[in-house]
């Protein structure tokens, strides 16, 4: 029985499971181009960390993934990556003229 192996960059992992939360409680819009910019605006300025992942290595991946400075670090981050879109977003409503989100309180 052969294990398949992938490459995988589990700081994407912990991107996109952060910044979901982070963009509802900025009140932004969550389409998928405000959520590809703000990923890819946090991940360019995140260190990539690449694993071999395979069934045995979740757990290796996972206390990795939950050191509280990583989560700091991805965190400030993704805040920055939010604050930029909120200020620039790159998105078009049906009208044709980019939307404007809404404001926070």
């Amino acid at each position: 029985m052969t294990h398949k192996i992938a490459l995988t960059n589990i700081m994407e992992e912990l991107v996109e499971n952060k910044m979901e939360e982070l963009m509802k409680l900025s009140n932004m819009c969550t389409c998928d181009r405000c959520r590809t910019d703000v990923a890819a605006l946090a991940l360019n300025k995140l260190p990539p960390r690449y694993v071999a992942t395979d069934s045995g290595s979740a757990i290796a991946r996972y206390e990795w993934m939950s050191t509280f400075q990583l989560q700091i670090m991805v965190t400030a981050e993704i805040q920055q990556a939010i604050e930029m879109v909120l200020k620039k977003p790159r998105h078009e409503h049906l009208s044709g003229s980019p939307t404007t989100p809404a404001p926070t309180t």
